[in-house]
């Protein structure tokens, strides 16, 4: 079944809903999971470098902070998991993470904290969809 599964996470509920439905896979298969948290290192205003800089700082401790709770959850389910915090895009990221870890499947929630960014440019899980080199699962 599936082997490796990427998880996209950023703690939202729609995030969580797909761990934990990523997780039911991967105990099912015996599988292992990879959550990938993606900074985006965008800020949505003009910035200074310093400014910037300050951004991107809370994105990274934001990212960590998101990974050690899906391990903490993951742990207590006895399924293989390795975190790792990306930057950039984060569909691009969830896609690069996918060929990189030759992941089988690819598991995402239908919204996470960009949703209203996401109506206006098109979601994460529809742009992983598209460029995937596994299946997608699009948790709602």
């Amino acid at each position: 079944m599936f082997r490796r599964i990427v998880v996209a996470y950023d703690d939202s509920p729609g995030a969580r809903r797909a761990l934990e439905r990523a997780v039911e896979l991967a105990r099912l298969s015996g599988g292992e999971l990879i959550a990938v948290a993606v900074e985006a290192h965008l800020p949505h205003y003009g910035a200074t470098v310093g400014e910037v800089t300050e951004e991107q700082e809370v994105e990274e401790r934001a990212c960590h902070r998101w990974l050690a709770a899906a391990e903490a959850y993951v742990a207590e389910r006895d399924v293989a998991f390795e975190g790792e915090t990306r930057a950039g895009h984060p569909a691009q990221e969830l896609v690069r993470a996918a060929e990189q870890h030759r992941a089988d499947l690819i598991v995402v929630g239908h919204s996470g904290h960009s949703s209203v960014w996401g109506r206006l440019l098109g979601s994460t899980a529809e742009k992983t969809s598209g460029h995937a080199p596994c299946s997608v699962l699009i948790v709602r």
